[in-house]
């Protein structure tokens, strides 16, 4: 993240523990990772489906989509910390933080859904192998898609240890299963390209596989 930004993360945090576990704090922490986001997986959302249209590759445009539905994660979060800071009322008289609770048990159900669907298209892949071409640009965008998502784990994983925030938690994790999805898709892609098999079903099934149970597990 910016400097900027980082600095506003922390400015209120110096004060101690305490104070970066409260109410004004946590929502700060989790509007700021909520938009960003929002904002990096809208961009590797565009970056993926170019490279996949210009490849013609199935799964390089299913992995830009699961970069969309992680942009609608990042709405969840975001929606989540919002009305978690809310005040406590007469209806919600310990306050609303259990509404981060729910975000996050939303964004788990975000992972299994994508784990589903990429169970079934790579299932598909066995079935009826397709070729799928390997352009230069998907070899820049894949593993810079990686960087990104390791990226956004670490400072998700570290703002969600700040706070004691599950939905960072789980965004993290899902982060990190998005790694393993575009490396399985980076990894059939040259296989393909150099030996002729048809690897991107088997990779495909591994990883919804393992995205599936840390979904479960989220």
């Amino acid at each position: 993240m910016p400097e900027l930004i980082y600095d506003l993360f922390f400015r209120k945090s110096r004060k101690g523990a305490a104070d970066a576990a409260s109410a004004d704090t946590r929502g700060l922490y989790g509007i700021v990772c909520g938009i960003s986001g929002i904002v990096l997986n809208i961009l590797l959302f565009g970056a993926k489906l170019f490279a996949g249209l210009i490849s013609a590759s199935v799964s390089i445009v299913a992995d830009a989509v699961n970069n969309l539905s992680d942009a609608g994660s990042s709405v969840v979060t975001l929606l989540g910390f919002k009305l978690a800071g809310k005040k406590a009322d007469s209806e919600h008289p310990y306050g609303h933080g259990r509404f981060e609770y729910i975000a996050a048990l939303l964004v788990s159900a975000v992972i299994m859904v994508m784990g589903f669907e990429l169970l079934k298209e790579s299932v598909g892949r066995i079935i009826s192998p397709a070729d799928t071409g390997l352009e230069p640009a998907a070899l820049i965008i894949l593993p810079a898609s990686i960087l990104v998502k390791l990226y956004m784990a670490f400072y998700n994983r570290h703002y969600g240890k700040q706070i004691d925030s599950t939905a960072l938690f789980a965004v993290a994790r899902d982060s990190l299963c998005d790694c393993l999805a575009t490396g399985a898709v980076l990894l059939g892609a040259l296989l393909s390209h150099f030996t002729g098999l048809h690897a991107d079903g088997p990779c495909g099934v591994l990883v919804s596989l393992f995205i599936l149970y840390s979904g479960f597990s989220s």
